[in-house]
């Protein structure tokens, strides 16, 4: 919750949801190919062909190949988890930004001229309406952001190749062994960062997104004035897969890469973070941080009950206090106008020292300060329950895994140890194989951890 509030603010030098530095210049190493052209309602305009796996809108059809990465991990396997949020979508409306001027009658939510001291900007916000359930608003074109510390080995993004009952394929790709070759992939990160080979120092973020180019500026839609984020996010159903380590922020290979300010402690700023956002609120300008955005609907109501993002994984900088910080612990919740909340429970050091949890847990119940001992399940329909689900921070490798399905308008996110692959997910990895089938999506969905 305290790094969603720092998404509101207007601070022009950060860059992610949970506070970072500023995320100017691209960085992506390229790469010739060119997605299509999802539009704002979350439905391609283009698909791929379910008997090839071929995608008719990129240049290269497919991701290259890549024999499977092998992982890094010296201690005892531990036992996975999932966390599952089902019911997931509602009509409803956010605040989307549009072209306007003062006095428009479409400036419903927001109309007012936001003075920043070195000019004026008029922002007008207008009831962007929703009829679907299906997943919204989480259809809609979505941007992840990946926050250091973090060691990331791989990263793949699976999307249906047509109808969402049907086979799904990697819509965008990234692999350590070959960090400047990209499938579809724009990797944008901070100022002056050099191109993305997968170690982020302490709160240095990169945005990742589609490879191509959102046209921001006069006549855009959803308005964006433009920025080092303007491309295409990920529309409709999205299963994304990364291979990744946490290790703390004074590890010796990350130490030097830190990004924190002068005069802040590397510990006290120890927060990694996994999150997706519309891909709209990240064009909105300062990667999110401009005053005029799709997060929040109303002016000191409850944060987040816009547009919305989700904290797939996200620590809690022990700087915002003993009672929320806890670099040991990982909160995985959702903001939407459909719940305001959902999951997202911290625990503080002062009541969740990492001892007090077994060394082989990775999903644990904050409340009882217990391991789990089956995967967590959390109602938008009935969210109340006793369990405080969280995860145990891990720092060598982990699969981490987050579907967002349409059809069962469900959010399934996995913590999975390399050494104990359940068999519902051992055709997804360590292989991350071109193409899955939907039966391998529905086991995914299905499966509960640990067991």
């Amino acid at each position: 919750m305290l790094a969603l509030v720092a998404a509101c603010g207007s601070n022009p030098e950060q860059s992610s949801a949970s506070g970072s530095t500023a995320a100017g210049d691209s960085s992506s190493a390229g790469g010739s190919t060119s997605a299509g052209a999802p539009t704002s309602t979350g439905e391609p305009t283009s698909a791929g062909e379910p008997n090839t796996g071929d995608w008719d809108d990129l240049d290269e059809p497919q991701a290259p190949p890549h024999p499977p990465v092998e992982p890094d991990n010296d201690g005892e396997p531990t036992r996975g988890g999932t966390l599952t949020f089902t019911n997931i979508g509602a009509p409803g409306y956010w605040g989307r930004r549009i072209e306007a001027g003062p006095g428009d009658p479409r400036c419903d939510v927001q109309s007012e001229v936001i003075d920043f001291g070195w000019g004026e900007e008029f922002c007008c916000r207008t009831r962007h309406e929703v009829t679907s359930d299906r997943l919204t608003p989480f259809n809609e074109q979505l941007h992840m952001v990946i926050e250091g510390p973090l060691m990331v080995k791989a990263l793949a993004v699976y999307q249906p190749l047509g109808a969402n009952d049907g086979p799904w394929a990697i819509r965008s790709f990234w692999d350590r062994r070959a960090p400047d070759q990209p499938y579809n992939l724009h990797l944008s990160g901070p100022n002056g960062a050099p191109a993305f080979v997968g170690d982020l120092g302490n709160n240095c973020a990169y945005y990742a997104m589609q490879e191509q180019p959102f046209p921001c500026g006069p006549g855009s839609d959803p308005y964006c004035p433009g920025s080092a984020l303007d491309y295409h996010g990920w529309a409709g159903s999205k299963l994304v897969v990364l291979l990744a380590s946490m290790p703390y922020a004074d590890d010796p290979t990350l130490q030097p890469l830190s990004c924190i300010a002068d005069g802040e402690d590397e510990r006290a700023q120890d927060a990694p973070w996994i999150g997706v956002s519309p891909s709209e609120l990240n064009r909105d300008g300062w990667s999110g941080y401009h005053p005029c955005h799709c997060f929040n609907n109303t002016d000191g109501g409850q944060l987040g009950d816009g547009c919305g993002q989700i904290n797939v994984f996200e620590v809690i900088a022990e700087a915002s206090g003993p009672q929320w910080g806890n670099r040991d612990i990982i909160s995985t919740g959702i903001r939407s106008y459909q719940v305001g909340s959902l999951g997202g429970v911290t625990c503080g050091i002062e009541s969740c020292g990492i001892d007090q949890f077994p060394i082989d847990a990775d999903l644990v119940d904050v409340n009882s300060l217990t391991a789990m001992d089956h995967g967590a399940v959390v109602d938008a329909d009935a969210p109340a329950m006793a369990a405080g689900p969280a995860w145990r921070r891990a720092q060598d490798d982990r699969y981490y895994l987050f579907l967002m399905d349409e059809s069962s308008r469900t959010v399934q996110v996995a913590v999975i140890h390399p050494s104990e692959v359940p068999a519902a997910a051992q055709a997804i990895v360590p292989a991350l194989p071109n193409v899955i089938s939907r039966a391998v999506v529905d086991g995914f969905l299905e499966l509960r951890l640990p067991q």
